[in-house]
C-alpha cells in the first residue's frame, strides 16, 4: 500500500521554521527587557537560604539524571506509589466540638462531598466527651474519617473510641487518625503541656506509643501517632525548619516505639502504620509541592537507615495530611485569603498529599467560630479542584519540571541539615526541653518580619493593594491557636499579618506582634 504523504499541516508541525535559541540567547534577551539590570537581580532567596534561579535550563536542571526516580519508586519524591495522587485526596473539614452549631455543620459537609471531620484542639476529655459524641457521633456510624487534632492525649483518643463503640463502629475498619503527638502538644500548649523536660517528654511518647500500638493490634488501618509541622510552622518556622522537625519528631516516635525499653518495643517496619504527617500550606504552591515531596525523600531515607527500604507496590511508610497555615491569614481584607487556600490547596494536592484540611478564610476577622460562608468555601475551595478542576487525575504534575525538581532537591538538602542539627543537640525532646528550637524558630520569624517591611514580601491586601475604605479587624487579637480556651503557652500563633493590621491603611505599628 502506497505510503500517504504528510499533510502541508504536518509537515508546518515537523518544521515550524523556529531558529535555534541558546541559553545565552535567552539570558540577552531576559537582560535587554530588565532594562539596565542583570540578570543576577531576578534571584531569589527564600527564607530557609535557598536561592532561585531566574531561568531554568535544560542544561543546568535537566532530569536525566535526576535519582528520584518515578512514582512509587525510591526516594518517592514523585509519589509513594505509581498511581499517587490518581485517585484525590480525602477532603477534611475542621470543626470546634464545643459550639452548639457544629452538630448541624458537620451534618451539612459529611452529606455535601467532605469525607472527614478534623476536630479541632481544646476540647477536654472528661468534660466535652458528650459534645465530642454530639458534633461527630452521626459522622462516625455512617463511617467518616474523624481525625483529632494532633496533640490529642491518650484520654481523648480513649474519647473517641467510646464514641465509636457507643455508635456502633467496627474497630476493625477503623481509619480515623488520633492525633497522639506529645511534641505538637508541647509546642501548641494544648492541656498545659510543659516541654522543660526531655526525659518527661520521652516517658509520655514512650507511654503514647504503647497505646497506639494497643489501638493498632485492634484497628490496624487506623493512625494512631502523628507527626505534625504546622505547629512549628504557624510559629513562624521556615519551609526546611518545619520539614526538619516533622523528620525529628518521626525519629523521636521510633526511638520511643522500637528502642526503649519503656515502649512496645516493635519492629521498625511496623511505624509506618501507626505513623502520620500533617505539613503546613502556604500561599507559594510551588513551595508546597516541592515540600511534599522533599518530606517522602527525607522520610524514606530515615527509613532506610532503619533497615526498612520501603520498597514495592506500597511505596514509604508515610501518611500524609496537609492543612493550609494560619500564619498566612489576614484579619484585613480577608476575602484574599480564598485566595491564598487555593494555591495552597493546589500545592498540596500537586505534591501527592492523602489529605487536606482548608481553614476558613474568614477564621481571624470573624472569630473563632467562623461563619456560615467560611465553612463552605473552604469545603468548597476543595471540592472544586478536586472534582471540577480534576486537579488529582494528573500523576506526579510536577515530575520533571526543572525548577520544582531543583526546589524539591535543594529543600531536601536543607531541611535534612537542620534535622542533623536538631539529632546533635540530642533529639526533638531535647531541643524543645533546651529552648534551641524555639530560639531558632524565633530568628527565623524576625527574619520574616523584615523581609515583609523591607517589601520583599507582598502581602496582598495588608501591605500592598489595601483597601483604604477596610474596616479595623475585629477578633483578631483574641485569636489563639485554632480554638477558644486553648492556653497561651508553647509557641504559639505568629500571623504574618498581624503587624500591620492595627491600622486599616495597612501602615505596620510599631512594636506589633502576632497574637
Amino acid at each position: 500500500m502506497a505510503r500517504t504523504p504528510p499533510s502541508q499541516h504536518d509537515t508546518a508541525l515537523s518544521d515550524p521554521g523556529f531558529a535555534d535559541v541558546s541559553e545565552s540567547d535567552w539570558e540577552a534577551a531576559a537582560e535587554g527587557a530588565l532594562r539596565g539590570e542583570s540578570l543576577s537581580s531576578l534571584r531569589t532567596t527564600l527564607l530557609d537560604g535557598i536561592e532561585t534561579a531566574p531561568l531554568y535550563t535544560a542544561h543546568r536542571h535537566g532530569t536525566e539524571a535526576d535519582p528520584s526516580g518515578l512514582p512509587g519508586s525510591a526516594p518517592f519524591a514523585r509519589g509513594a506509589t505509581a498511581a499517587s495522587g490518581a485517585q484525590g485526596w480525602e477532603v477534611r473539614q475542621i470543626h470546634d466540638v464545643r459550639f452548639a452549631s457544629t452538630p448541624d455543620a458537620v451534618a451539612v459537609d459529611t452529606t455535601s462531598g467532605v469525607g472527614a471531620v478534623t476536630v479541632a484542639r481544646g476540647w477536654d476529655a472528661n468534660d466535652d466527651s458528650a459534645l465530642l459524641d454530639a458534633a461527630v457521633g452521626d459522622a462516625a456510624g455512617a463511617g467518616v474519617t474523624i481525625h483529632l487534632q494532633s496533640g490529642a492525649s491518650p484520654a481523648h483518643a480513649a474519647a473517641l473510641l467510646d464514641v465509636f463503640d457507643h455508635h456502633g463502629v467496627d474497630r476493625a475498619g477503623l481509619k480515623s487518625w488520633f492525633g497522639l503527638d506529645a511534641i505538637a502538644a508541647v509546642a501548641s500548649g494544648w492541656q498545659g503541656a510543659d516541654s522543660g523536660n526531655g526525659a518527661t517528654l520521652v516517658t509520655s511518647m514512650c507511654a503514647t506509643a504503647r497505646n497506639a500500638a494497643e489501638i493498632a493490634q485492634r484497628s490496624p488501618g487506623a493512625v494512631p501517632l502523628e507527626a505534625d509541622g504546622s505547629v512549628f510552622s504557624d510559629a513562624g518556622a521556615g519551609d526546611a525548619t518545619e520539614l526538619a522537625a516533622m523528620l525529628a519528631t518521626g525519629v523521636a516516635w521510633l526511638r520511643a516505639i522500637c528502642d526503649n525499653a519503656d515502649g512496645p518495643k516493635l519492629d521498625p517496619a511496623a511505624v509506618g502504620g501507626l505513623l502520620g504527617f500533617t505539613l503546613s500550606a502556604g500561599p507559594d504552591a510551588f513551595l508546597v509541592t516541592a515540600k511534599c515531596r522533599a518530606l517522602r525523600m527525607c522520610w524514606a531515607r530515615v527509613l532506610r537507615t532503619c533497615g526498612v527500604d520501603g520498597a514495592g507496590d506500597g511505596g514509604p511508610s508515610m501518611r500524609l495530611h496537609a492543612v493550609t497555615t494560619t500564619a498566612m491569614l489576614s484579619a484585613v481584607d480577608p476575602w484574599v485569603n480564598m485566595l491564598r487556600a487555593t494555591t495552597a490547596t493546589f500545592g498540596a494536592a500537586n505534591g501527592g498529599v492523602d489529605a487536606i484540611t482548608v481553614r476558613p478564610f474568614d477564621a481571624i476577622s470573624a472569630g473563632q467560630a467562623s461563619s456560615g460562608l467560611g465553612w463552605r468555601v473552604a469545603a468548597n475551595t476543595q471540592l472544586i479542584l478536586r472534582h471540577e478542576s480534576r486537579i488529582g487525575s494528573v500523576i506526579d504534575p510536577a515530575g520533571g519540571s526543572w525548577y520544582l525538581e531543583d526546589l524539591t532537591r535543594k529543600l531536601a538538602h536543607a531541611a535534612w541539615d537542620r534535622f542533623r542539627e536538631i539529632e546533635a543537640t540530642g533529639g526533638m525532646c531535647a531541643a524543645m526541653a533546651s529552648g534551641d528550637l524555639e530560639a531558632s524558630i524565633a530568628a527565623e520569624r524576625a527574619l520574616r518580619n523584615e523581609q515583609i517591611a523591607a517589601g520583599e514580601q507582598v502581602l496582598v491586601g495588608v501591605t500592598d493593594f489595601v483597601d483604604t475604605h477596610a474596616e479595623p479587624a475585629t477578633g483578631a487579637g483574641s485569636f489563639v491557636g485554632w480554638t477558644a480556651g486553648t492556653p497561651a503557652a508553647g509557641l504559639g500563633v505568629h500571623r504574618w499579618a498581624a503587624p500591620y493590621e492595627a491600622e486599616p491603611n495597612g501602615e505596620a505599628v510599631t512594636g506589633a506582634a502576632g497574637p
